[in-house]
Order: structure tokens, then sequence, then C-alpha cells
């Protein structure tokens, strides 16, 4: 029997399709959102300063109950940002106070790789930083954070104590914190500023897909350091 000429080609066809379809269900795999508010912790009461310094600082710390974040994940990879309030812009103290937040942060645990994207001197910069960078201590100690059980983790490696739920088993959180086998939903660093989850959407159906962000450098984190401290050390030389 002589068959049209295509048909020899339908096997390779539907191995086509075949990997288009993967390709696709791996693309959409379901993207939850956490919503972070932050709080900046300075008691001012005991503190020798001068009450204009004083004032500023409180209004910084005022100001960045304004700020809100949001970490978007996956299984494989998490995106963690600040939400742009374009109102605010030109608001010296919420500025000042968003600081607080280095940049965008990506991470991927399929590849272990932490990236930090920022601006610096007109460059937007992929920053290359330690995956996994904290060691974790769990205390016995528990709480409820909405609708979940959070357990307290202590770092090793630097001052900051965390919240975190392993019914959420990613091991994401906010300003670029990982290495906990659970979602952390509330993180204090230095004893000054907290970012604490205010909102919790499972399947964001709203989020189709998580991006790794662009620059127009990537640069390891110690090279990063190093710029910017010879860009102060020049900027103070001269003035």
């Amino acid at each position: 029997m002589n068959y049209p000429s295509f048909v020899k080609y339908f096997p390779s066809f539907l191995s086509l399709v075949f990997c288009i379809h993967i390709s696709t269900a791996q693309q959409h795999e379901t993207i939850s959102t956490i919503h972070y508010k932050v709080k900046v912790i300075d008691d001012l009461k005991n503190q020798n300063l001068d009450n204009s310094i004083k004032n500023r600082i409180t209004a910084i710390n005022k100001a960045s109950q304004l700020i809100e974040c949001r970490l978007q994940f996956n299984s494989k990879e998490s995106v963690f940002y600040q939400v742009e309030k374009m109102a605010l812009d030109t608001d010296p103290y919420y500025n000042m106070a968003s600081i607080f937040i280095r940049g965008l942060y990506y991470t991927s645990t399929q590849d272990s790789v932490k990236i930090l994207n920022k601006n610096f001197s007109g460059i937007n910069f992929n920053i290359l930083m330690p995956f996994n960078k904290e060691s974790w201590k769990i205390m016995n100690e528990t709480k409820q954070i909405g609708d979940f059980t959070c357990y307290k983790a202590a770092s090793l490696n630097s001052n900051i104590t965390a919240w975190f739920t392993n019914k959420i088993p990613v091991s994401y959180g906010p300003n670029g914190l990982t290495g906990l086998p659970g979602l952390i939903l509330e993180a204090t660093i230095n004893r000054k500023l907290t970012f604490y989850a205010s909102h919790i959407i499972i399947k964001d159906t709203s989020v189709k897909f998580i991006e790794r962000p662009n620059s127009d450098k990537t640069i390891k984190e110690a090279e990063f350091l190093k710029m910017v401290g010879d860009k102060m050390a020049d900027f103070f030389d001269k003035n």
C-alpha cells in the first residue's frame, strides 16, 4: 500500500509535539506569591543624638511601613522584589527606607544559583551571591503566622532570626534568604529590620512565569563590593 509522503515524517512530528508539551508544562509550573511588609525597629530613647537627627530617623522608620515586597516561587526558582510605588518616588524618607531592600533577588534551587540584580553608577548588574550562605540552627520554638505553624531558626554566621513553615516545603524567603526546610514567613535582620508575610497566595494564577533578570554585566559579589568601596573612597577624596 502506498501512503502519502508526509506519513513517513509522522513519528518525528509526534516527538516534536511531545517535547513542546513537556517544555510548556515545565514553564507553566504553578507559582505562588507571598506579600511581605517591612518594619524597622530602632529605639532612639537612650541614644545621644541631636533631636533633628532623631526626627529624621523616626520619619525613615515610619516610611518603611509603606514598603511592600513580593516573593514569587515554584519548586525550582523564585524572585523577590520591592513593589514600585510611583506616588512615593519623590519622598526622601521612603527612598532612604528602601535602601534596606538591597535589590531584586533571583534564586534557582535547581541550578544552585542566587543573583542580586542591582543598579549602580548607571549600570545594571547581576551580582552572583553565595548560594545558601546562611547556616541555620532550628530552635525548639514555634508560633502561628496566619494558618501556618512556624518554627524558629537562627543563623550561625550572621545576626538573623527566621520563622519558617514546613507546610510549604521550599527553601526560599525574603531578601534572598534560603537554606531552611520550608518557606520563611518572617525574618529579622540585625534585630532592626523585620520582613513579615501579610498575604499568602498559593497557586497565584495571575503570575505565569518567573524570569531570570537581565543585566548589563554579571559580576561576583567580592568584585562588586570592591568596586563600590573604590567608588565611595574616590567620592570622599574629591569632597
